[in-house]
């Protein structure tokens, strides 16, 4: 890739960022692609050299945040020398827990729920993606004993470790707690699912 590509390229990724912190103070409706450009420090045909139109930035820049959620937390469930228990808070974290205690916290979640944009084809894919990966991480500790002991498969556990995450993520917006205590709220959730399970919490990839 030559430098000006990676230079276009980390651009792209800066206008995308900025967009969505836009998109999260005023919703797509109340955005304008005017204020976005301002915001973005680049000029507002620019931004339509780019995007053809508002609706087509707010999907590119919901897909980048997806995908950057998705690659985080992929790179902390294959962090080499950390327990399962360790690399899936991590992984649940970089997923659910990038605006907790921000002022993006709320908006977030509404801007993936727009009612004018249809965004399940985005979502969908990147969630399903995101549980295939934490499931795989899962099977990939457990033994033929752990499954027979503990009756449960790699997908069970995954949805457990969503509800228990989802519980912290909602008191600690209520709370305006910040993410420390986001995380350190979830942990404590992730620790009692995975207190039966012994050596396998440990286990390291």
């Amino acid at each position: 890739m030559s430098m000006a590509s990676t230079a276009d390229g980390a651009r792209r990724e800066r206008v995308l960022a900025v967009a969505l912190e836009v998109f999260g103070r005023y919703g797509l409706r109340k955005a304008s692609m005017d204020e976005i450009a301002r915001s973005a420090d680049i000029s507002r045909q620019g931004l339509y050299l780019h995007f053809a139109n508002k609706e087509a930035l707010f999907r590119a820049a919901i897909q980048q945040e997806l995908d950057t959620a998705l690659d985080e937390a992929t790179t902390c469930l294959n962090t080499q020398g950390l327990g399962l228990e360790q690399r899936i808070v991590a992984a649940l974290d970089a997923w659910l827990g990038r605006y907790v205690g921000s002022m993006l916290a709320s908006d977030i979640g509404n801007l993936l729920q727009t009612p004018a944009m249809q965004l399940d084809d985005i979502v969908d894919p990147a969630t399903v993606a995101f549980d295939n990966a934490l499931a795989a991480a899962i099977a990939a500790a457990m033994s033929e004993s752990d499954r027979r002991r503990l009756g449960l498969t790699p997908e069970e556990i995954t949805e457990a470790l969503h509800a228990v995450t989802q519980g912290a993520k909602y008191l600690s917006n209520a709370r305006a707690e910040s993410r420390e205590q986001f995380v350190a709220r979830m942990a404590a959730g992730v620790r009692v699912i995975f207190a039966g399970f012994g050596a396998m919490a440990r286990r390291t990839p």
